[in-house]
């Protein structure tokens, strides 16, 4: 199984999970604690509907026209999505999310439908391209996230206070819907590029996964994403070598292998919490 670390394709899809492991466990780390988990979903689904439309517009084969027609789509998401968390007093948040996320997928199928091609461009939409994906592609997208990265590192203050705290963050002051919309925006940034590289699915998982993982481990948020970004990137690693090994989709296999470990490090939490427990008792 280690003879796949000497295949280029292999070694380029480690990288990238290396890329996408860092950034989602942070950005997960903030959609958990603010109680969205389904917008991550819903955005990398405006990405596909964005880049569904470029199909459509025979804009496939354009890189730029489509990756601008995707951002375009999750930022028209970004804005919707900071401008309804303060005015979902009496339907929750996610709901309004679910609907997006529904209508959008919807509207891939529509806009597909009609295109010879409409099959394989939905497929990728949902696993993406991890084995076949340019390694220019993968330093390009790197640069990006370390950008955005930066970004929030420098406006760390306010966003992780709104995710904590939203209320109280404003009635200190601070323009909460403006904010909320920056961190989507970057958010999508990120999303609309993740789309084209794992696909839909892979995202989520990526965004979510880890960052559970993180917090079940500690409260800390220091611990918490430095287990998510660990969490992350060996279970992309495995998954990659079990899709080599048995010949497998590449995005999916990395899914399920982030799921089935989450179940087995949540089992070992609670052994040691136990064993613990046990230990302080009998003290």
């Amino acid at each position: 199984m280690t003879e796949a670390f000497a295949l280029p394709f292999f070694q380029t899809a480690v990288l990238a999970a290396l890329v996408l492991a860092g950034i989602h466990a942070y950005l997960g780390f903030h959609i958990v604690r603010r109680g969205v988990l389904f917008v991550d979903l819903a955005l990398a689904q405006m990405a596909a509907l964005g880049v569904a439309l470029g199909v459509v517009l025979g804009r496939e084969h354009d890189e730029a026209g489509s990756y601008l027609l995707a951002l375009g789509m999750t930022f028209v998401g970004a804005a919707l999505f900071a401008w309804l968390r303060g005015r979902s007093r009496t339907v929750p948040l996610e709901a309004f999310i679910g609907i997006v996320f529904a209508t959008a997928q919807a509207l891939v199928f529509l806009v597909l439908e009609k295109s010879p091609s409409g099959p394989e461009h939905l497929k990728e939409t949902l696993v993406g391209s991890l084995f076949t994906v340019d390694p220019a592609h993968i330093g390009r997208v790197a640069v990006l996230y370390a950008i955005v990265g930066a970004v929030h590192f420098a406006l760390r203050k306010p966003f992780f206070e709104i995710t904590q705290d939203a209320e109280g963050a404003e009635k200190r002051g601070r323009r909460v819907f403006l904010w909320d919309f920056l961190f989507y925006a970057t958010f999508g940034l990120v999303v609309t590029s993740s789309v084209q590289i794992a696909g839909v699915l892979l995202v989520f998982g990526f965004l979510v996964i880890p960052a559970v993982a993180g917090l079940m481990a500690s409260a800390r948020t220091g611990v918490a994403l430095a287990v998510g970004w660990a969490f992350g990137f060996t279970c992309s690693v495995a998954g990659l070598l079990a899709s080599v090994q048995w010949d497998l989709p590449a995005a999916p296999s990395i899914l399920v292998t982030l799921s089935v470990l989450l179940a087995a490090h949540g089992a070992l939490l609670a052994l040691l919490r136990a064993v613990r427990g046990a230990k302080t008792v009998r003290a």
